[in-house]
């Protein structure tokens, strides 16, 4: 009676085991984040990948980049205006969020401003009727873009620009851009000419965002650096460098000029989250200039600077100008749709997906290899806590041709690889590196790598160093589906 007993107790002891055994190995198994880690607003941010600038103002009319702020009042009046087309290209170039600039350093307002006449209140669009930030906002919810707002700190037009009596100007104006254009996204900090601003007046200006969007990502650049969300990359050339942490010293943000390395590598042992937005224009200018046509940039270069900021961790910030009739020129438009195509076309298809993945540090329970090429980022491969390296192998089953690798890190687990590599076999035996993707050090939300042709039938993914252990949700390999320029 005693022996039956006992193996009745052991079947309840298996049994409760059993059922509670897969919310404990979760538990036991999940990875520990290492370092700073990404906010709520900055994960948005990252899926976010391409964000669109729109440089529209005083500048355009009078042909400049760069106003002084004695431009009139009168030279602003778009025959044309549709904001309606901007979201129109927006969506086809697969672009979800736009930061419109309400107001560049020439001071001249895109909305009837309480606080200055210097505004479309004093031109002759629609009688002084007219409200660029809100036929933009009201545009972006209606097709579903995210609204945001460059209000540029620097202000050549008004006297009382670095007293205390401007701080509470932009405090005021800032104020009504938060309260009465429904949701603001981002607010972009422009750090250019802002040098008589002071750390004291962003901090009140961040009081303001945070108490009126809490939600609003803020970019961040030399004086406002204790708020940035995200930093400026040090270049307006659309380049990310390699490396590109997320992390970085704030003090590096704050005195720039000294650090430009920095705000482009990033600092792989950064005390903040503060990664890289790469501003850039599909034009050589920020404003519109009818000589430029001739000068939109190519699909193949715009290819590349995705490359160089979506795939170095980092989110592209893509300008596009309306022009003198406030229209996104056609010519942009197409070369922005011919962009989506490509990275559509491309990525549509992970040719390591069904593969065979075999590793040697795998941690077990949930965390199995096959989650790299799940299409699922809510599953991750991980190694067990003792294994900071690995090497992971990807038999394809048949040979295949590719020449675009994608690697993305669980950034809510932080930064953890610092090196790796990826090399391919078309029998298993004799490994050859790609030269492009050898002696790699940071992945974060997206690292990408384009290289000749090759064709393999095994792929190989060596994790040299890092912080922890291996935490990575992708690994994919593609064919580039080319276009015309």
């Amino acid at each position: 009676m005693n022996i039956q007993k006992n193996v009745k107790k052991y079947i309840i002891f298996v049994v409760i085991i059993r059922f509670l055994s897969p919310l404990s190995v979760k538990a036991q198994l999940a990875p520990t984040p290492v370092g700073p880690v990404p906010n709520a607003r900055q994960i948005e941010w990252y899926h976010r990948e391409m964000i669109a600038f729109i440089h529209f103002g005083m500048n355009t009319f009078a042909d400049i980049n760069e106003g002084d702020g004695t431009a009139s009042p009168e030279l602003f009046n778009p025959t044309a205006l549709d904001c309606n087309q901007w979201t129109s290209v927006l969506k086809s170039a697969g672009i979800t969020t736009a930061i419109f600039v309400a107001k560049h350093a020439d001071g001249f307002c895109n909305w009837p401003t309480a606080h200055t006449n210097y505004s479309v209140k004093n031109s002759p669009w629609k009688n002084g009727k007219g409200d660029v930030v809100k036929e933009f906002t009201d545009a972006c919810k209606t097709a579903g873009i995210k609204a945001a707002i460059y209000l540029g700190p620097y202000d050549r037009h008004d006297s009382r620009y670095g007293t205390s009596d401007y701080s509470t100007y932009y405090a005021n104006q800032l104020s009504e851009l938060l309260r009465n254009y429904g949701p603001i996204w981002e607010i972009w900090w422009d750090g250019a000419g802002a040098d008589q601003l002071t750390t004291a007046d962003y901090t009140r200006w961040a009081d303001t965002v945070r108490k009126l969007q809490p939600q609003c990502v803020v970019f961040g650049t030399k004086h406002s650096y204790l708020f940035a969300d995200c930093r400026w990359v040090g270049n307006e050339s659309g380049i990310s460098g390699d490396p590109c942490w997320s992390t970085i010293n704030p003090s590096s943000i704050r005195d720039e000029a000294e650090h430009i390395k920095q705000l482009n590598h990033g600092e792989v042992d950064g005390t903040a989250y503060i990664p890289a937005e790469v501003d850039v224009s599909i034009r050589p200018s920020w404003f519109y200039h009818q000589a430029e046509d001739a000068h939109v940039k190519t699909v193949a270069t715009l290819w590349d600077l995705y490359f160089n900021s979506v795939g170095r961790n980092s989110v592209l910030l893509l300008n596009f100008p309306p022009n003198k009739q406030g229209l996104i020129s056609s010519i942009d438009a197409q070369r922005a749709d011919s962009l989506h195509a490509l990275i559509k076309g491309t990525f549509k298809n992970n040719l390591a997906s069904g593969a065979i993945i075999k590793s040697l540090h795998p941690r077990g329970g949930e965390y199995k290899p096959a989650n790299m090429v799940d299409q699922l980022e809510s599953t991750y491969y991980a190694t067990d806590e003792n294994h900071t390296t690995d090497t992971i192998t990807f038999n394809l089953g048949s040979k295949k041709t590719f020449d675009v690798l994608m690697l993305q890190e669980v950034i809510e687990l932080g930064h953890r690889t610092t090196g790796w590599s990826v090399d391919y076999s078309e029998n298993g035996k004799t490994w050859i590196p790609i030269n492009e993707a050898t002696e790699k050090q940071s992945i974060g939300y997206k690292w990408l790598v384009k290289f000749k042709p090759v064709t393999a039938s095994q792929v190989r993914l060596r994790i040299t160093s890092g912080k922890a252990c291996v935490a990575i949700h992708t690994f994919g390999i593609y064919k580039q589906q080319f276009l015309k320029p």
